[in-house]
């Protein structure tokens, strides 16, 4: 057994949280909530307060409902409202209706995830009802179990093998006595087998759909939990593979911690860690580390790219494009470590679905942009008349917001703003354009209504003109950032038909990150509900702010330069890491609000 000295728990798991899947990503799947649905068990409840703890140290909710002891489940629609991920634990008796089981099937098939918990015969009645409906196979079998598996690079007894579900562990507890999966070859990816040579955990994904399937709930219980090989990262891991947020990302550690903790020394780079991207994708490598020291992280793409940084604080991200599939290859060098021996986790993740607006690659046209990406931001400011007061402050946000972005040269050929306003029309003031090419004009006078139509349609119409413009000169366009800025209520009512139907991604492949601010007579029910609940994950749910009581517009104007300026270079920062990814403000001072829950 190896000792906690070594890097090692007392079950000999890797200790750092970085080797958890998606470790340090937790913004992602934050605020998500996982419905844990227990059929009665005469054992008696799971370990819930350590299920809820665990979860929440993952930015997740889990809530515990235990079905009626005699009788019909009570699972409904309403029930089920409000969660991402619905964990069954079955009973020895089937409670589910066929109307219940297909409205299982239909949370799975709109991308909500599903965790089916069987154990020994007869445990396993509505796994099999679940189980049989969604994937085809089913549950079967009664066997003791109450021993370790640890990996292997095969299936086979006592083993479970690599993947996104069992990153981090080393020693995985089977439960007491379990039951076995049943599936047909390429349905379910069979992972673990116990020393029985049951098939004892395993999982589901096909278009969209995730579900993950264990023989063994008894790991669940209090006495066993806290004291059973490997649990809480499994658990985590399945949490977090489940949530909505983690579906377009793909983690691999490249520092496994299998026999040791990967560490590096004063002025050493470590062997190049290797491997295979098999598409088109852009990936990053992540490199986390807990002492005082200064790392350096360089990945090199399939095609020879090259890209690099050192800091003195983790993480430390790398990230490049590839147009074609092949290895890749990443090394750690130890800039700084204060003559000790640094350990270190590194990870890839791989976008696994390309963003359309800048899916293709870019065209040979030559010249020094050739396939810059450009990310355009566009500013939607309110002019109307209740605004008279306050342009000039409005004026002075925009000039300073134009000159910060002057001061950072190297996003010069990165980031490109626009501003757009109105009141009972909208027009473009300032033309997308990059920030030393960008002339401030005078603001128009303060006048007329509040119409949110009008802002929506004119961002509309000159986004796909520059679009097009930009990528006839061979740029790539990532998806455009909208900060639409209001002091009051809109005039047009049918702005949230408008809002649909341009700006949402139901109906606009390209929809924008929004960020929407709210002032003076905004309430928090409108500018709360222009911020996407779900486009895609929780990093790109849009975020809403309103300015609190007593905080003058003149302060929030403020606020909001610094804010949005801050927004703008962190975002500029990430495509100069070679994977651009938007990055939304978290909070504002003055102001109340975030992003929306789905």
């Amino acid at each position: 057994m190896m000792h906690r000295s070594d890097g090692f728990d007392e079950f000999g798991n890797p200790e750092s949280r970085a080797y958890d899947l998606g470790g340090g990503d937790e913004d992602r799947i934050r605020g998500e909530r996982i419905l844990f649905y227990t059929c009665h068990i005469p054992d008696g409840p799971v370990a819930m307060a350590e299920l809820k703890r665990m979860m929440a140290e993952r930015g997740l909710q889990l809530d515990m409902h235990f079905g009626p002891a005699t009788g019909p489940s009570d699972l409904t629609a309403g029930l089920l409202a409000g969660y991402t991920q619905l964990w069954y634990l079955s009973g020895d008796r089937s409670t589910l209706s066929t109307q219940q089981v297909q409205l299982v099937a239909d949370y799975v098939r709109r991308g909500n995830g599903l965790a089916i918990w069987a154990d020994n015969e007869p445990f396993y009645a509505d796994a099999n009802l679940l189980a049989q409906a969604l994937i085809g196979c089913r549950f079967s079998g009664n066997k003791q179990a109450d021993r370790v598996m640890v990996p292997g690079a095969e299936r086979s007894r006592g083993h479970f093998i690599e993947h996104q579900l069992t990153q981090g562990v080393n020693n995985l507890y089977e439960g007491i006595t379990i039951c076995t999966i049943e599936a047909a070859p390429g349905t379910v990816a069979l992972l673990g087998q116990s020393h029985d040579g049951q098939f004892c955990m395993g999982c589901y994904e096909h278009d969209g759909q995730r579900i993950v399937l264990d023989s063994g709930f008894t790991k669940l219980y209090p006495d066993r939990l806290h004291r059973s090989a490997g649990l809480g990262r499994y658990l985590s891991n399945i949490a977090f593979w489940l949530a909505k947020g983690s579906r377009d990302i793909e983690y691999r550690l490249l520092t496994t911690g299998r026999r040791e903790i990967a560490a590096v020394g004063q002025g050493v780079t470590s062997p190049a860690y290797a491997f295979d991207v098999d598409k088109a994708a852009a990936t990053t490598c992540v490199l986390q580390w807990e002492s005082s020291a200064t790392l350096g992280l360089t990945l090199r793409s399939p095609d020879g790219t090259v890209a690099g940084h050192v800091s003195s604080h983790s993480p430390v991200r790398v990230g490049l494009q590839a147009y074609e599939p092949g290895t890749w290859s990443a090394e750690v060098t130890g800039v700084d470590t204060r003559g000790a021996q640094v350990p270190y986790v590194l990870r890839a993740t791989q976008s696994t679905e390309v963003d359309p607006v800048v899916a293709a690659p870019p065209a040979r046209l030559g010249g020094d942009a050739e396939g810059q990406v450009i990310m355009p931001f566009y500013v939607l400011c309110d002019v109307s008349g209740s605004m008279a007061g306050d342009l000039d402050q409005l004026a002075k946000g925009l000039d300073e917001l134009h000159r910060g972005l002057l001061a950072e040269p190297l996003i010069n050929d990165l980031v490109m703003m626009s501003v757009i306003t109105f009141n009972d029309s909208a027009r473009t003031l300032v033309p997308l354009a990059a920030p030393e090419d960008i002339v401030l004009p005078q603001l128009p006078a303060a006048a007329g209504l509040t119409n949110y139509s009008a802002a929506f349609q004119e961002f509309r119409r000159v986004f796909d003109a520059d679009r097009a413009r930009l990528k006839a000169v061979g740029h790539r366009v990532y998806r455009p950032c909208v900060y639409f800025l209001t002091d009051g209520e809109p005039t047009d009512h049918n702005y949230l038909q408008t809002y649909e139907s341009l700006l949402t991604s139901r109906n606009n492949p390209a929809y924008p990150y929004l960020c929407v601010f709210g002032f003076r007579d905004a309430t928090e029910a409108t500018v709360r509900g222009l911020a996407h609940a779900d486009a895609g994950g929780p990093h790109k749910r849009g975020r809403w702010f309103l300015a609190g009581q007593g905080h003058s517009v003149r302060e929030t104007l403020a606020s909001l330069v610094e804010v949005i300026g801050n927004s703008i270079l962190q975002s500029a920062q990430s495509a100069m890491s070679g994977v651009p990814e938007v990055t939304l403000p978290t909070a504002v001072p003055g102001m109340v609000g975030g992003p929306n829950q789905a």
